[in-house]
C-alpha cells in the first residue's frame, strides 16, 4: 500500500527486476540527503548499490521498493503477491511501513546507528515524504558505536559480538550494570567495552543502590527544583550523564532523607536502573537470620576467619553482604 502511495506520487518506477524510488526527481523537490549533509553526487558515486546491478535503473542512488522473484531472486524464500508481480519488499520499505502501521502519522523520534544516516534513514526519510507529502518523523537520533577494548567496532563479522548474557548474565554481574556503564556516556560518543569498564559500572550500580538503601523506607515529596534540572539535563540531547551528576548532586545535598528518596525513586524512572527493588525491604528467612547473627558475634570476637566463612554461606544462598559503618547489610541479589 505504501508503495502503490509512492507510485501514485510520481516517485517510484517499475522496471523488469524491482519497483525503484526515483531519486533524482524527489531531489527535485526535497532535500534527499537532509540526514547526511552529502550532495547528491557524492551520495551517487559512494552509494552501495543494489546487491546485484539493475542495467533499467535510471540512477545509480535508486533504491528498490519491491524486488520481483526473477533472475538472481527467482528462490527467494520469502515472496508475497503484488500489483507489481510475486516478489518481497526492499529493506527501507519495510521500516517505513512499521512505523506508520504501529506509530500511525506522526512520531516524535526515530534512533539508529550513526551507520544509517547515509543511506537506510536517508531513503525512509525520502519514501515518507513522497507517500505523504510531508516528514513523518520529527527528530531522528543516531549513537555511536559501542567499541570492544582495543578500539574495534563491535561486530559479528570480527567475531567480537557480545551479549548480556554471555557477558555478563553466565558471569554473576547484574545487566543493569550495562545499562549505567552506557548511561555514563552520551549516546553521541564512542562507548568502549571491555571488562574493566563492566567492573567500575558494577561498583557505581551498587554504590548508587546503597545510597538509596541509607535513605531508610519512607518516601516524601519530589524536590521540584532537582527535578527541573535533571529533566532540562535529559532535553538538553539526552545528556544522560549530566543528568546522573544531577541526581548524585541531589543524593550528597541537605534534603530531608525521605525527600531524596523520592526524588531519586521519581529520577529513576527515566534511569531505569530498579532502585525502587533495591530499596524494598525484604524479611530474610530464620536461616539467614541466624547465620546473620553468627557472623555478627563472630566478627565481634574479631575471628576473621569465621567471618569470611559465614559471609561466603550467606552469598551462596543468594544473598549480598556488606559491612558498612553502620553495621553489616544483607540483601537478596
Amino acid at each position: 500500500d505504501l508503495i502503490k502511495k509512492i507510485e501514485k506520487n510520481g516517485y517510484a518506477y517499475e522496471t523488469s527486476g524491482a519497483v525503484y524510488f526515483d531519486v533524482k526527481k524527489f531531489s527535485q523537490k526535497e532535500n534527499y540527503t537532509a540526514l547526511s549533509g552529502q550532495n547528491l553526487e557524492e551520495k551517487i558515486t559512494a552509494s552501495r548499490c543494489e546487491v546485484h546491478v539493475d542495467r533499467e535503473k535510471k540512477n545509480p542512488a535508486d533504491f528498490a521498493l519491491w524486488l520481483k522473484r526473477t533472475g538472481k531472486y527467482k528462490n527467494h524464500i520469502l515472496h508475497w503477491d503484488s500489483p507489481w508481480g510475486d516478489g518481497f519488499p526492499g529493506w527501507h520499505i519495510e521500516c517505513s511501513a512499521m512505523g506508520r502501521k504501529y506509530l500511525k502519522n506522526y512520531f516524535d523520534i526515530h534512533t539508529g546507528g550513526i551507520d544509517h544516516i547515509p543511506v537506510h534513514h536517508t531513503n525512509e526519510r525520502a519514501q515518507n515524504i513522497a507517500a505523504y507529502g510531508r516528514p513523518v518523523v520529527k527528530r531522528w537520533m543516531h549513537n555511536e558505536f559501542l567499541i570492544v577494548a582495543g578500539g574495534d567496532k563491535m561486530a559479528k563479522s570480527e567475531g567480537n559480538f557480545l551479549t548480556l548474557d554471555n557477558a555478563l548474565v553466565k558471569k554473576g554481574i547484574n545487566p543493569l550494570s550495562y545499562r549505567f556503564a552506557a548511561l555514563q556516556t552520551h549516546y553521541r560518543k564512542p562507548m568502549e567495552y571491555s571488562k574493566e569498564a563492566i567492573k567500575n559500572a558494577e561498583n557505581g550500580l551498587n554504590h548508587l543502590y546503597n545510597q538509596a538503601r541509607d535513605l531508610g523506607g519512607q518516601s516524601g515529596k519530589v524536590d521540584q527544583e532537582y527535578k527541573n534540572k535533571f529533566i532540562k539535563a535529559i532535553n538538553d540531547d539526552l545528556n544522560m550523564p549530566k543528568a546522573l551528576a544531577i541526581a548524585q548532586e541531589m543524593l550528597k545535598s541537605n534534603l530531608a532523607k525521605k525527600d531524596k528518596l523520592a526524588s531519586i525513586l521519581d529520577f529513576d524512572r527515566i534511569l531505569g536502573l530498579d532502585l525502587a527493588e533495591a530499596v524494598k525491604k525484604e524479611k530474610l528467612s530464620a536461616e539467614i537470620e541466624e547465620l546473620v547473627k553468627e557472623r555478627q558475634a563472630a566478627r565481634e570476637k574479631k575471628d576473621w576467619k569465621k567471618s569470611d566463612k559465614l559471609r561466603a554461606e550467606i552469598e551462596r544462598l543468594g544473598y549480598v553482604v556488606e559491612d558498612a559503618k553502620g553495621g553489616m547489610r544483607v540483601f537478596k541479589k
